[in-house]
């Protein structure tokens, strides 16, 4: 009996660490894209665009976070912007494509999320 008690508290404890690691790693993007905002990053894109919809995933919810101009309803926002997704960093240097966390924490001396 004391066997079954003890498993049945050290699963709990396992599932509940595992639960606690997802809130940390989305904190951890929370940071992440708030640092990209702050080292003067930006994302251009459309509603209508797969890639830029890519891009919003990879951050999930935390894409709330990054400085984001939509070229549909503010193409006067989108001057000279070609094609979506375009990052555009603090130095004016320009970037077509989705980025990955790794390429932006590169461009923008972010620390990656964990």
């Amino acid at each position: 009996m004391k066997k079954i008690i003890v498993i049945g508290l050290l699963a709990s404890a396992f599932l509940l660490t595992g639960c606690n690691d997802g809130a940390t790693t989305t904190n951890n993007v929370d940071d992440f894209a708030k640092c990209i905002t702050t080292a003067g990053a930006k994302m251009y894109g459309t509603e209508a665009c797969p890639h830029c919809q890519n891009q919003k995933a990879l951050f999930g919810e935390s894409f709330q976070y990054i400085t984001y101009v939509d070229c549909m309803k503010t193409p006067n926002e989108c001057q000279g912007i070609d094609r979506v997704p375009t990052w555009e960093f603090k130095d004016g240097t320009k970037e077509v494509r989705e980025k990955t966390f790794e390429e932006l924490a590169e461009k923008t001396k972010c620390e990656l999320p964990k």
